[in-house]
């Protein structure tokens, strides 16, 4: 029988739909043709086909067997996570609760404990309803530092945030005694930010690496890698990656560093123009998928799907501003609106700056909530029809 079942597979009969169709068709002959698949010679993505379509099969005791003898083995994990799924469709029976402990103390794999979390309490979690809470209904401006203006804001009534948070003593208006000062600083914020946004909505922050002023020219300059930095206070605050999104610049418009090499041509001097800056796109932390978000509105809001970016660059160029030294393009916030927004939707800047991002927010139909703590961008702000809290 293992034999022809090889040759089976080398006339490539045994498809991935093939095994689906297995698996929804319970009998013993089933389940029996499914467990002599899985000893067979069969590519990883059929072999996982066929452990899920054994769990989906009845006999209790075969299939426990199965996971007892095949569970603790060395394998590819791709096959472990069908095998505990199992366990967690069956865990009203205490041997296959008990068994999926047992793989999650084995393993301790935090795709495993995630499908576990999503499993158990996805189900039970609900979305504020919003006609019961009490919503931020016009554009609003918080005046003063984000750590404290945030406070006003209660708890999970924000559907996006998109902020490009103060570049580490890159600016005047960003000075810090140290690094490590700047980023506890910006968890802090963060944290805040996690309390008040939408379970399982998204923030989206842009940042580069920044490099500060040599103290003299006997002493080297620090470049500072922001961005992998933001990825773990992101985590900590109760956030997790989504996506990095490359925002391009045209070369010509950014600072020229190259210069020197060209000159030398001397190998270790070499510093290319970096035209480009991240976009880390974070989810808030939760046990159930985005769907549940999105059916909290009309498919009459969905977007239309022409001049879709389909990759993760931008080519964006940068808007230069007289009072304000690093601006957001309104293309970037059209963008991050479109991609991460529905109409109607409560939107955050806890960095405003000069504004544009709420400026924006109103053309695209969302509320924008601005806080800035600069007295001369608060001035400016107050002149376009923002509500204090």
């Amino acid at each position: 029988m293992q034999n022809s079942l090889k040759r089976i597979y080398y006339k490539n009969s045994i498809t991935i739909e093939y095994i689906k169709q297995l698996g929804k068709e319970k009998s013993e002959e089933n389940l029996d043709k499914l467990l002599l698949f899985y000893n067979s010679v069969l590519p990883l993505d059929i072999k996982r086909e066929v452990v899920s379509s054994i769990g989906r099969q009845q006999n209790d005791k075969k299939i426990y067997e199965f996971i007892i003898e095949e569970g603790f083995k060395k394998t590819y994990m791709e096959l472990i996570y069908q095998m505990f799924r199992t366990t967690l469709y069956k865990s009203d029976n205490f041997k296959f609760q008990e068994l999926g402990n047992r793989l999650l103390s084995f393993y301790n794999n935090e795709v495993m404990y995630k499908m576990h979390e999503f499993f158990f309490n996805g189900k039970n979690i609900k979305l504020p309803d919003r006609k019961n809470e009490k919503r931020i209904i016009k554009a609003t401006l918080l005046k003063g530092d984000s750590e404290q203006a945030l406070l006003k804001i209660q708890d999970k009534t924000i559907q996006l945030i998109f902020t490009s948070p103060p570049y580490y003593n890159a600016r005047m208006y960003s000075d810090y005694t140290s690094y490590d000062s700047y980023l506890e600083k910006m968890y802090s914020i963060l944290k805040q930010c996690n309390r008040i946004l939408e379970d399982g909505r998204f923030i989206i922050i842009n940042v580069s690496p920044v490099i500060t002023k040599r103290p003299g020219r006997e002493f080297e300059s620090i470049r500072y890698p922001i961005h992998f930095d933001f990825h773990k206070i992101l985590e900590n605050a109760g956030f997790y990656f989504i996506d990095e999104i490359i925002w391009i610049k045209p070369e010509c418009t950014v600072p020229n560093r190259i210069a020197g090499y060209l000159q030398t041509g001397m190998p270790l001097s070499y510093k290319p123009n970096c035209i480009t800056e991240s976009l880390l796109v974070y989810r808030k932390k939760t046990s159930f998928l985005l769907d549940k978000n999105i059916k909290l509105y009309s498919r009459t809001l969905a977007n239309s799907i022409e001049k879709t970016d389909t990759s993760n660059c931008w080519y964006i160029s940068p808007k230069a501003d007289k009072k304000h030294p690093a601006v957001f393009p309104e293309e970037l916030c059209e963008k991050v609106l479109k991609y991460y927004s529905f109409k109607g939707d409560i939107v955050l800047d806890p960095f405003a700056g000069s504004g544009t991002f709420g400026k924006v927010s109103k053309k695209m139909k969302r509320v924008p909530v601005l806080c800035e703590i600069n007295k001369e961008y608060i001035k400016k702000l107050e002149e376009e029809d923002y509500d204090d809290l």
